[in-house]
């Protein structure tokens, strides 16, 4: 609670609009806040209105520290820099000095402290105790910078933290924040909330007006509905969470079939059973910086009563590359001691299909062309099902557009379907090539 009585700011702070979403944002007594809101309509305004207001706030300890993050240095700066010199008021500084334009930094007459960083260097924030903060452009956040580098900073002083954005499809932190978001939506994550709002009725209308006839209809609910999309494009575009995310429970009694992606940083495996033609991924491994050895001791660790057996898929290129000094992938499955006496076989071709081929499969079970789905995933494989959401191709290629840990799992996952469910080429005449899925 802001208790401490603080010199007046409003006639330093031009009146915002009405806006009952924002005021409940406002007055929002949750810890972890994520606002997902149209572009200019508010949000970075009323955050670094929340972090000016704490400044005056008294603290158990004598120097209460803020911060403001942008997905780069240059952009914090650019974004909210003079904003904040602004909205402090000049008698809450005591000298000229302790605003260090260099550093972006501002000390008060109170003890407290704001300060600016990017996140494209992470480790600035980290090893500080921090009070509460703000990351802006959030769908621009590299993947797991706050929950590494942030949240360690605001342990001990029962911090705060706002996520605030619009809902990219692009942005390399995109799915993530949109899972967070969603997450607190649904009462998922402690002590958080969510709050979401269009840029309609913050703007000028004529503005926006201008905008909705110049700019693409997906590009416009994006920017200014603060609209979640799918990404044009996809490579998996028959995937749906609605349809293809459901609880998927493991059998002690059934054979577990492993789809294999021997990457070392990371790799991923995913894990199912076959019900009939249905496959139900209810696992999945997912390690950094690791080998073969080490993910067969997950997996052993996991389910080392099983009684099915294993069936194993991997990358067939696997066979002449090695992820250790000593053995090859499949070698080191073979001589697995553990595996072997749990009972497993192997599923390897001589050669990969073609991802063209790998894709066509994994569609199918996705959907097929009948509107009957084959595929489901448990809602705990996060990095598999992320995967076959943000999976496409660059814009006006065939070309898949796989960067930094994309494609891992759904290759893994390709591997399984492709043995299982290969492409067949059925000529019932000479006119008619008819291609369709079936089992081996």
């Amino acid at each position: 609670m802001l208790t401490q009585t603080r010199p007046k700011t409003q006639n330093r702070w031009p009146k915002l609009k009405s806006h009952p979403v924002q005021r409940a944002l406002w007055t929002c007594a949750k810890r972890f806040v994520y606002a997902c809101a149209g572009r200019q309509s508010g949000k970075t305004e009323l955050a670094l209105r929340r972090l000016v207001r704490y400044l005056p706030v008294r603290k158990p300890w004598d120097d209460p520290r803020y911060f403001f993050c942008s997905p780069t240095f240059g952009q914090a700066k650019r974004v909210a820099w003079q904003r904040l010199i602004n909205l402090i008021p000049k008698n809450w500084i005591a000298d000229a000095d302790d605003i260090k334009s260099s550093e972006l930094l501002i000390k008060t007459i109170f003890g407290s402290e704001l300060f600016l960083f990017g996140l494209d260097k992470p480790q600035r924030i980290e090893g500080l105790t921090c009070d509460g903060g703000v990351v802006d452009e959030s769908s621009d956040i590299k993947p797991g910078a706050v929950d590494l580098s942030i949240l360690p900073t605001l342990v001990w002083r029962n911090g705060w933290l706002w996520r605030i954005g619009v809902p990219k499809r692009f942005g390399v932190g995109a799915v993530e924040y949109r899972d967070k978001f969603k997450a607190a939506s649904r009462g998922k994550l402690p002590d958080s909330a969510a709050f979401t709002w269009t840029s309609e009725g913050v703007i000028p209308p004529e503005y926006l007006e201008l905008c909705r006839k110049t700019m693409d209809v997906r590009d416009f609910d994006e920017q200014f509905n603060a609209t979640w999309l799918t990404i044009s494009g996809g490579v998996f575009h028959s995937f749906n969470r609605e349809y293809n995310v459901r609880p998927c429970g493991y059998d002690p009694e059934k054979p577990i079939l492993v789809g294999m992606d021997f990457n070392v940083n990371p790799m991923a495996w995913v894990l199912g059973h076959l019900r009939g033609e249905t496959l139900e991924v209810f696992d999945e491994i997912w390690l950094r910086d690791t080998n073969t050895p080490a993910a067969l001791g997950v997996l052993t660790g996991r389910y080392g009563d099983h009684r099915g057996g294993f069936q194993i898929y991997g990358d067939a290129t696997s066979k002449a590359r090695k992820t250790s000094a000593s053995a090859s992938d499949y070698t080191q499955i073979l001589n697995d001691q553990q595996l072997k006496r749990l009972g497993r076989t192997l599923h390897i071709n001589n050669s990969n299909p073609s991802k063209a081929d790998r894709f066509a499969v994994t569609n199918a079970r996705i959907c097929s062309g009948d509107n009957v789905r084959r595929l489901y995933v448990d809602e705990k494989c996060t990095h598999l099902i992320q995967d076959l959401e943000v999976r496409a191709y660059k814009p006006g290629t065939s070309d898949v557009d796989d960067k930094g840990d994309v494609g891992h799992p759904t290759d893994a996952l390709g591997y399984i379907l492709c043995k299982k469910f290969p492409l067949q080429v059925i000529i019932p005449n000479r006119q008619v090539v008819t291609i369709t899925t079936g089992v081996a």
